[in-house]
């Protein structure tokens, strides 16, 4: 259902998500809140998040300024030297997979997009295999090929022979194939994703401004131009700065807000080691993922990866890091580890960055759920999951989040970017109304209410 703009200074009125049906009034918690479409919008950020936010606003219209901690954007999780473009996928269509092969297809168009407008950068989509180099992974490959749940342009079966075509090296496995995947250099990409934005000359970025806490306003007066009473006053190194509607794109560094902290959000720490291409592998033609990854190369070196630590904030690199992602690729692959035969002194370079993980690894994207009022709100759903509520979610005002993209940023932050301007600017979500409600950060309060997690 398309949204309509609001021609008061209302400060929220809600919209329907749903299908004209029965459903809109019974899950109120469904409903999305329609906000007037701002002129101005703050983001917190220097990603894959915020870029693609940024982008997507600028070309509605809106003005932008983003706050970066660091000395330029792409310093953070977005900063490797490569990483791949795939989507998740299980054996059976479900909600996860369903989510991620359609955020798989916008993310290679819009990166497609901004090519084509001459914003280059390092890529490939040269696929990726998923090596089957266990039973089980035997096993779940042979399901894969008799349930077929999914087209071949996204995933499908390959034999050793067919593997090692497509790796343009030996491979004594086949695996799972994904012919329209690849490989891109994040940091240029996310650079280039700004330059798009900013040739709109409705960005403005500014760096090495650290925000460290934010409060709500309430203005005492309101001019016919201003969106509603609240604002926000962000705390930072530089000073206190005003945001009238804030975007919050800042990956791990967003648990540390005080207004998020009730959303299900943690860091895991990953280190990836970057090796110097040799002739034993420097012909690698398509991304390799096994326990780990390895990348074709770029620019003389491949990237491997990657640790997966959770709740280590520490972001010093270190030797037993990258001696574990060269261990884990030996043992999956141990005739190709031993064919290339890096040493200590191949490595160029080590990264360790922190990713933002949801819950129910999907992205939060909307407005900020107002926790207690949800428990006020939707008692009922407690005793019975099928009570019929047609109040609409309680939600901080002109507070949003682009959150929880973990280690797959890359595929789902354009999808994500586009419901958040669906959000802001009144237009037709990309999504389903089903899908809406699995991306919405209120979804964990209401399911907890209905699982009885806390006291209603």
């Amino acid at each position: 259902m398309t949204k309509q703009n609001k021609a008061d200074n209302s400060t929220q009125s809600f919209i329907n998500t749903v299908t004209e049906s029965n459903a809109t009034i019974d899950k109120g918690y469904y409903l999305r809140p329609q906000i007037k479409i701002p002129d101005h919008v703050t983001i917190i950020g220097g990603g894959i998040a915020s870029a693609c936010a940024a982008y997507a606003l600028t070309k509605q219209g809106v003005n932008i300024t983003l706050y970066c901690k660091d000395n330029e954007v792409a310093q953070g999780g977005s900063s490797n030297a490569i990483a791949a473009l795939f989507p998740l996928l299980h054996q059976q269509k479900d909600e996860i997979s369903d989510f991620y092969q359609q955020a798989f297809w916008r993310a290679k168009a819009l990166y497609n997009e901004i090519e084509e407008q001459g914003y280059s950068f390092p890529h490939q989509w040269c696929g990726l295999l998923e090596v089957s180099y266990k039973e089980s992974l035997i096993k779940r490959q042979i399901a894969f090929e008799k349930l077929k749940a999914w087209p071949d342009a996204l995933i499908q079966s390959i034999n050793a022979d067919q593997a090692s075509v497509f790796a343009n090296i030996n491979l004594p496995y086949g695996g799972l194939f994904m012919p329209n995947a690849g490989w891109v250099s994040p940091q240029d990409l996310v650079k280039q994703l700004f330059n798009a934005a900013s040739a709109t000359k409705r960005l403005t970025i500014i760096t090495n401004t650290h925000i460290s806490k934010i409060r709500q306003v309430k203005n005492t007066t309101i001019t016919s131009n201003e969106l509603s009473p609240i604002s926000w006053c962000l705390s930072t190194n530089q000073g206190e700065l005003n945001a009238n509607v804030l975007v919050i794109c800042a990956g791990a560094d967003a648990i540390e807000i005080e207004q998020l902290k009730a959303l299900p959000l943690t860091a895991t720490r990953g280190q990836v080691t970057s090796m110097k291409s040799t002739n034993s592998i420097s012909k690698l033609s398509t991304v390799i993922c096994h326990k780990g990854y390895l990348t074709p190369e770029n620019n003389g070196i491949h990237c491997v990866g990657a640790t997966f630590q959770k709740n280590d904030t520490n972001l010093t690199t270190n030797s037993k890091d990258d001696q574990y992602n060269l261990t884990t690729l030996a043992k999956c692959l141990p005739e190709l580890s031993a064919d290339i035969n890096w040493q200590e002194q191949d490595i160029v370079t080590s990264k360790a960055r922190l990713r933002g993980m949801s819950q129910d690894h999907l992205p939060l994207v909307g407005a900020v759920p107002n926790i207690n009022e949800h428990i006020k709100t939707y008692p009922h759903l407690a005793k019975d999951k099928n009570w019929k509520y047609s109040e609409a979610a309680p939600c901080v005002e002109n507070l949003y989040v682009l959150l929880g993209l973990g280690a797959r940023g890359l595929c789902s932050a354009p999808l994500a970017a586009d419901i958040l301007t669906a959000d802001l600017c009144n237009l037709p979500y990309p999504v389903d109304h089903k899908m809406l409600f699995n991306l919405s950060p209120n979804r964990f309060i209401v399911r907890d209410i209905i699982k009885r997690k806390i006291n209603v």
